[in-house]
């Protein structure tokens, strides 16, 4: 499910790993879940404070 693989994001995110480690390590688990520039999108809102996981993100 798509809010899960967010729920990884923000741990990776809070762990210290980058946009291209965290979507490695999540996709060595859970295989094409998530592309390197969905993560940097995830990880640039996390950095400017907004950690709101929903799907009103999603601008278009």
């Amino acid at each position: 499910e798509e809010v899960h693989i967010r729920h990884c994001m923000l741990f990776e995110f809070h762990k210290g790993s980058n946009a291209t480690v965290a979507t490695k390590n999540i996709c060595d688990v859970y295989p094409n879940a998530l592309d390197v520039r969905k993560c940097q999108r995830w990880f640039s809102k996390f950095k400017s404070g907004n950690f709101d996981l929903s799907d009103s993100y999603r601008s278009g």
